[in-house]
């Protein structure tokens, strides 16, 4: 039987902090899993076009690209990437963005651990190109 591929997960943040604690939370969730860092939308962006991700986790409050500016980015290219929304400015402001973008979920910060590794496994394992999104928490 030949052994599941690799996937790759992009974390996107421009608070270093936010950044090293959802690196290590998503490594922590095996060695199938590949997590890359970008500090903005551009580098981001950037990694993005040299080999697509299976999910991108990206916070929506950052200098141009921000997280809604990078997903349509993506969604243009990758249109399977799964994508997971971190923000501090959630509610109903962002529903239009996230039915528009169909993102996965949208998580408010501060994210607990357990909380992103669950969200992060549940989205690759059931969030890919025709399967059903779940509705997005902040959005709701």
């Amino acid at each position: 039987m030949q052994a599941e591929m690799e996937k790759r997960i992009l974390v996107v943040d421009d608070d270093e902090w936010v950044l090293f604690v959802l690196l290590h939370t998503l490594m922590a969730l095996g060695s199938e899993y590949d997590v890359v860092t970008a500090k903005s939308g551009a580098e981001a962006w950037d990694k993005a076009q040299e080999q697509p991700f299976d999910l991108l986790i990206t916070d929506l409050g950052m200098p141009a690209p921000d997280g809604v500016e990078l997903t349509e980015m993506i969604r243009a290219t990758s249109p399977e990437t799964v994508v997971i929304w971190i923000t501090a400015y959630g509610g109903p402001a962002i529903r239009p963005d996230c039915r528009r973008l169909d993102v996965y979920r949208c998580l408010e910060k501060p994210v607990e651990v357990a909380q992103i590794r669950r969200v992060a496994r549940q989205a690759l394992e059931h969030g890919g190109p025709n399967k059903p999104r779940a509705i997005a928490a902040a959005a709701s």
